[in-house]
């Protein structure tokens, strides 16, 4: 396989490169390649309309973060280069699907013929079935729709149709809820109220009667599970085991059993869509988004990378993605936060969501037992605003005000 048909591929097309992208390691590709594609990569994450690359502007865009006039001189000739190239990008992506088929065959057998354990075969056993059965990257199996009637389409939007999202002050701005295959991002900083925000919203899907699949490679799982039966009941952990055959009894009525909590160590895309395959869920909460593993060292890609891992499964199994992040030092001690508070990723993250809820407090607002949410971004109805919520860390209630 060609680096330069590959580089060109991508910029030709949003598709191959969207393809291609999850699947690089470092070894596929060149220093000179890895430049050019996360110029491609930062292009098309600046415009999600964009098909293919102006390769005058990335060469431009390229050439201005060069600072030694003869690495300037070097990219512009290679890029105007590789775009001139006859390429065509479903055969790229074929052809790059069968060298990661084959690369991967030979690590297994190599493996097998040495006698390694199961603990080392296993993995690569993985990678070899991912590739073998990686055939529908070749299709677009989407529908083109022309004309769909509108009662139909009323229909899909319709707010009966809808998740309701809590706390109700945030369902509101939202124009009543978000649709499957939307992605809702969470994000703050430690001890704000994350994990808080996300059992709260839980207990509002189970009294939807939806069913949910919590994601878990922060903390241990347990412990939000007990925040989960506190949020579902109304009583704290010591009143819990306190009386655990009531507690029960009361959880269970209020939808405990809609919830299959897995913990992650730290999981991986393709492991969410085996759980999601499993437990046919309604809505997927991933906490973290930052600690998945996705085959990327430098941790603003990966970041990159996660997100729209994320996006991708809520759109392929049409449920709603609910993912978690963190807020970078400059959301301290701030109420309203904005996509800049994102850290290491306030360009990457935001493009793969379609809401985000910033979680903020200042001092006073943490001494009265209030959160400020703020939505950065919401392409539901268009409403940035934040607004007070109340919050009891004790059961992990998040109230209006």
């Amino acid at each position: 396989m060609s680096e330069r048909n590959l580089l060109a591929s991508c910029i030709a097309s949003r598709d191959a490169f969207e393809s291609i992208q999850d699947h690089l390691k470092k070894e596929d590709i060149s220093e000179q390649g890895d430049v050019i594609l996360s110029h491609v990569r930062e292009y098309y994450l600046r415009d999600e309309d964009a098909r293919s690359v102006d390769s005058e502007l990335l060469r431009n865009n390229v050439a201005r973060s060069m600072s030694n006039p003869k690495h300037k001189e070097m990219f512009e000739k290679l890029i105007t280069s590789i775009a001139s190239e006859d390429t065509s990008p479903a055969n790229v992506v074929h052809d790059f699907i069968e060298v990661k088929r084959e690369a991967a065959g030979a690590k297994l057998a190599t493996s097998l013929a040495a006698g390694r354990s199961s603990s080392t075969v296993r993995p690569l056993l993985d990678e070899y079935l991912k590739w073998e059965n990686a055939t529908e990257l070749e299709s677009d199996e989407s529908e083109i729709i022309n004309s769909m009637p509108i009662s139909e389409l009323v229909g899909d939007t319709d707010i009966e149709g809808l998740i309701k999202i809590w706390p109700m002050s945030l369902n509101e701005r939202l124009d009543g809820g978000l649709l499957r295959g939307h992605h809702l991002l969470i994000f703050a900083r430690p001890e704000m109220g994350k994990t808080l925000m996300l059992v709260n919203m839980m207990a509002g899907f189970v009294a939807q009667n939806l069913r949910v699949l919590y994601v878990g490679n922060e903390e241990p799982v347990r412990d939000t599970m007990y925040r989960m039966v506190s949020r579902l009941t109304g009583l704290t952990k010591g009143e819990i085991i306190e009386d655990q055959d009531f507690a029960e009894t009361i959880a269970f009525e209020q939808g405990y059993g809609n919830i299959y909590f897995k913990d992650a160590t730290p999981g991986t895309p393709r492991q969410i869509q085996q759980w999601i395959d499993e437990c046919k869920p309604d809505v997927v909460v991933v906490d973290q988004i930052r600690n998945l593993n996705v085959n990327e060292e430098q941790f603003t890609q990966k970041l990159e990378k996660a997100a729209t891992a994320v996006r991708n499964l809520g759109k392929s199994n049409n449920v709603l993605m609910v993912s978690v992040t963190q807020a970078g030092d400059s959301a301290s001690g701030k109420a309203a936060l904005d996509m800049g508070d994102v850290d290491s990723s306030n360009t990457g993250i935001p493009a793969q969501t379609d809401v985000m809820v910033g979680v903020g407090a200042t001092r006073d607002d943490e001494a009265s037992g209030r959160r400020v949410l703020s939505l950065p971004k919401n392409k539901r109805s268009g409403r940035h605003e934040f607004f007070p919520v109340g919050i009891d860390p004790h059961i992990s209630n998040v109230r209006s005000l």
